[in-house]
């Protein structure tokens, strides 16, 4: 059993009557959780990705390849983010009661 109740189309089609107090707050919390998912991701690349130790830039490689990681991570999205944001904003919107 799927722990969503609300299709984000559905949460889309109901956000359009909220004030825009709670437009504004769903957008914060929308890119908090995508910021919180590529936190999430570049701790996993540099936990994950080896060093070959082929080349030894010093630390501007090591500047690079974080940085490099860091931009990798903003694209790589596996949907926690997703999942956070229909999880909390049931806050912001709570779902339709039951009929």
């Amino acid at each position: 059993m799927s722990s969503f109740s609300i299709s984000p189309a559905l949460q889309k089609s109901r956000t359009q009557s909220l004030p825009e107090s709670k437009k504004k707050e769903l957008d914060k919390l929308k890119q908090a959780c995508s910021d919180f998912e590529s936190i999430f991701m570049h701790q996993m690349l540099k936990k994950t990705v080896k060093k070959t130790g082929l080349v030894h830039g010093g630390q501007a490689e090591e500047i690079f390849s974080d940085m490099l990681d860091e931009e990798r991570a903003r694209t790589m999205q596996i949907g926690i983010g997703d999942v956070l944001f229909m999880q909390l904003s049931k806050g912001i919107v709570p779902p339709n009661k039951p009929r």
